[in-house]
């Protein structure tokens, strides 16, 4: 159960990353580099490499897979920090990696993997084995280029991550290289455990020594994943209030449109899949207001001057005053309007165009406005005005 955390925070920044990576490609390597990471975590846990060997018929293949998909993540994370860096860093010397490399590390692995005899089964084929010189061999070229890999990774992080100009990208990259400094701890350390245990020295016991392993492993992992996450945070801390204003004006939105259909661009979705839908929340929220309001204009036109009266004096008796006098009074005789036109009552006069109570000149100021109406609207005492007050009973 250890492993099903970060498994799952992987495969949710991975999904959560997936659009943006297929419209940028310099996104990409990071992208790859979480479903490589999110892969390698998934298979570490003994019961699903076990139920992954039983499926393909081989024995401790899972290992490989893990250690093939921890070649591809140690690679896109240098290509992704070369490429942050050398945005704004032109001057820094060329530290990308060759994809001949990790093809040739995977190569390697492939065929000392397949060359090892491994009759059963093992929790961790790096112990189990640790006397065969070709388990031994895989380890350390497993080993030796994730160090070098994450070195140069860590050089490059460090380098650009002190630039004076480097604001929030600059403090991502010191996180990353954080997690890229303990990944080579955890490459060093098992290079030191392989060695130790191929000459037969049990310098710690295996509980011990798979205990270090994962908290060095998960002290990286969650390093890279704050660093790449964190240039992305002002885009998150805009995009929330955004997202959150769209989802609560969806009932205000939903139940005055459900009467004016005709001012809807798009047909209405589920309210769960509209809230996990977290693409362009500011434009959809933009396009919400504009909805409503266009709604509430069409509703005001079918609306006797009475109606808004009744709703003014309603509002009066109940000792509210200013701005919030004038949205409750709205919501009043919209909610009312509303309910005698859901009923296919027509109003006993024609209306007239109002302006709305509340509002401005950006989309801040509108969406607060919106959601004093929505509010009003909901609220117990415009329910009773309009109970009492529809249309279709005069």
């Amino acid at each position: 159960m250890i492993f099903l955390v970060p498994a799952a925070l992987l495969w949710t920044i991975a999904l959560w990353r997936a659009p943006a990576a297929i419209r940028d490609r310099r996104k990409r390597p990071l992208w790859v580099a979480f479903i490589a990471l999110a892969v390698a975590i998934s298979v570490k846990p003994v019961d699903v490499a076990a139920a992954l060997d039983r499926a393909l018929g081989l024995h401790n293949v899972a290992f490989l897979c893990k250690h093939l998909a921890g070649i591809v993540a140690a690679h896109s994370v240098l290509v992704f920090v070369h490429d942050m860096a050398d945005e704004r860093g032109h001057g820094l010397p060329n530290s990308r990696q060759n994809a001949a490399i990790p093809a040739a590390a995977a190569a390697g692995l492939v065929i000392l993997f397949f060359a090892a005899p491994q009759p059963h089964e093992a929790d961790d084929i790096l112990t189990a084995y640790a006397t065969d010189w070709r388990i031994a061999l895989y380890g350390t070229v497993w080993s030796l280029f994730l160090a070098t890999a994450l070195g140069s990774a860590t050089r490059l992080c460090w380098r650009w991550g002190h630039h004076p100009d480097a604001g929030l990208l600059g403090r991502g990259l010191r996180l990353i290289g954080m997690g890229t400094t303990i990944g080579i701890v955890y490459a060093v350390h098992r290079v030191i455990a392989l060695a130790l245990r191929f000459f037969g020295v049990d310098a710690l016991p295996p509980e011990a020594d798979g205990s270090i392993s994962n908290g060095l492993l998960f002290g990286a992992l969650l390093f890279i994943i704050a660093g790449s996450t964190l240039p992305a945070v002002p885009r998150l801390k805009s995009w929330y209030p955004a997202h959150r204003d769209l989802v609560l004006l969806r009932p205000l939105w939903f139940d005055l449109t459900s009467v004016t259909p005709s001012v809807r661009y798009e047909a209405p979705r589920s309210p769960l899949v509209e809230a996990l839908d977290t693409r362009r929340s500011r434009t959809r929220l933009y396009r919400r207001g504009i909805e409503i309001r266009d709604a509430v204009l069409e509703l005001g036109s079918r609306t006797p001057a009475w109606l808004r009266e009744e709703a003014n004096t309603h509002i009066t008796r109940q000792g509210l005053v200013g701005a919030q006098a004038a949205v409750t009074a709205e919501a009043c005789w919209v909610r009312a309007a509303r309910l005698g036109h859901a009923a296919g009552e027509p109003p006993a006069s024609k209306g007239a165009i109002v302006p709305p109570a509340g509002g401005g000149p950006d989309l801040y100021t509108e969406v607060q406005a919106l959601k004093q109406l929505s509010a009003a609207y909901h609220s117990e005492l415009v329910r009773d005005f309009a109970r009492s007050n529809r249309l279709d009973t005069r």
